[in-house]
């Protein structure tokens, strides 16, 4: 149906700039950065002056170079409509609204001159419902105050308890669901743990698994440290230091992350900070640079097809990666254009679905993508919980049976002395709500039997 829609826009365009009259050749346009944050300063200087056509045109790079950032798109439905360009703004707010965004297009000034027309109204209607709750989501357990910016959780099945990484302190923390809390490990100077970003229990090994890093956000934080990352590998019983598996000195800032196991016990690790992912090899002692993807920016959530054939990353910005671990193959999980898969912290696999929590685009909310046969193309999605009261950055979870277990909030804002203490929430995964309600569809024909291509003033009927 967006295909559609686009053609009627498409065509009206057309008829519109063959009206217009022939403008006197302008001089050729500036060539514009080749990166993000150029572009941005480019974007921010032509808007203070009024180069509205600079401004679109930065903004169309910045789309086609991030996607899946919702926020370039919001922006570039303003350069638009700062030009009047009424049918390529109406386009993007519906792409907007298909893939479930909110925004609200009334609170820009700039948008005056595409207001008062019927799509605008209606979809600028349907996308400030977007960001109204939905699904479910309940809470089960708020973390202890001194439990400071927990980034971390695993279940241990075996003690039925949540294991809690924490960034400020370096702890890992065992809480009941009754609530109770137990400190289990903390960084000190014999350990040499720094910031804790990610928790794996393999129980298989009696073992515990933890990634860290040296960043300022830990309270025991030296200059000295800085980019430092280390792999260590506990006693899961007795919580002795087995091993620490330092990632290679190269000269370059590290945040060992997300990571995931194999079924043979492969350890693969995301970096925050650069595109690599690291291997940690039953056979080896040391962490190895497995696979470097250079279109990667941010890479967070990482998750394995039972069977280890395919393992998937998460980035902010990109999206989702496909890896074909045994091929050593890479390549972009295949979407719908109703899917927006920016802003994803957590992802996980779970009976041949992508479960994500997304915190980087608006609404946040954790979603279900069912995957085909391949494991490659995702044939259908669903929203879980969207909006829910509790959440303020949801981030990482643990899936246990048919629920996700995840931190429905985050301290991770700036300046925050006294933050929130975070809670941990639980969303079942077998929802049937559609994504998308209610379907354009009988809107664009009601509008296409009025014999309307581009789109009178409200209440011209």
């Amino acid at each position: 149906m967006l295909s559609k829609i686009i053609s009627t826009f498409a065509v009206s365009l057309a008829l519109i700039l063959c009206s217009l009259p022939v403008m006197a050749q302008l001089a050729p346009p500036q060539p514009l950065p080749n990166n993000v944050p150029g572009l941005l300063v480019k974007a921010n200087e032509a808007y203070i002056a009024k180069d509205h056509q600079t401004f679109r045109l930065v903004l169309e790079k910045l789309h086609e170079m991030r996607p899946n950032n919702s926020d370039y798109m919001y922006q570039l439905v303003i350069a638009r409509a700062l030009l009047d360009d009424k049918p390529r703004a109406y386009e993007l707010m519906l792409k907007m609204q298909q893939q479930g965004l909110s925004y609200d297009f009334t609170k820009s000034e700039a948008t005056v001159g595409i207001r008062d027309t019927q799509v605008f109204e209606y979809v600028n209607d349907l996308m400030i419902k977007a960001g109204e709750p939905m699904g479910e989501s309940e809470p089960v357990v708020t973390l202890a105050d001194d439990v400071r910016m927990p980034q971390a959780i695993a279940w241990d099945k075996t003690r039925e308890r949540f294991l809690i990484g924490t960034a400020h302190e370096g702890s890992i923390v065992a809480v009941g669901k009754d609530g109770k809390s137990t400190e289990l490990l903390k960084a000190n100077d014999e350990n040499g743990l720094w910031a804790i970003f990610d928790i794996l229990v393999d129980h298989a090994n009696n073992r515990l698994w933890v990634t860290s890093a040296a960043t300022p956000q830990f309270v025991r934080y030296s200059v000295a440290d800085k980019g430092r990352s280390a792999l260590f590998e506990f006693n899961l019983e007795t919580l002795e230091l087995l091993n620490r598996y330092a990632v290679p000195v190269d000269g370059r800032s590290h945040i060992l992350g997300s990571m995931v196991q194999s079924p043979n016990g492969d350890i693969y690790i995301a970096d925050r900070f650069l595109p690599i992912v690291y291997r940690k090899s039953v056979a080896e002692v040391k962490l190895e640079a497995a696979m470097g993807f250079k279109d990667m920016i941010s890479m967070r959530g990482v998750a394995m097809q039972p069977d280890g054939r395919i393992m998937y990353i998460a980035d902010r910005e990109m999206g989702i990666l496909v890896i074909d671990v045994v091929g050593g193959r890479a390549a972009k999980l295949a979407i719908p254009d109703t899917l927006n898969i920016g802003g994803i912290d957590g992802l996980y696999v779970w009976n041949n679905r992508l479960i994500v929590v997304q915190n980087g685009i608006s609404p946040q909310r954790v979603m279900r993508l069912q995957l085909d046969a391949t494991g490659t193309k995702v044939e259908s999605v669903r929203p879980l919980a969207v909006s829910q009261p509790d959440f303020d950055l949801p981030s990482f979870g643990t899936v246990q049976g048919e629920d996700l277990y995840y931190f429905g909030n985050s301290q991770v804002r700036a300046g925050e002395a006294n933050p929130k203490p975070v809670i941990i929430l639980r969303t079942p995964l077998d929802s049937n709500q559609d994504l998308v309600q209610p379907d354009m569809q009988q809107f664009m024909e009601q509008m296409e039997k009025s014999g309307r291509t581009l789109p009178e003033k409200a209440g011209n009927n």
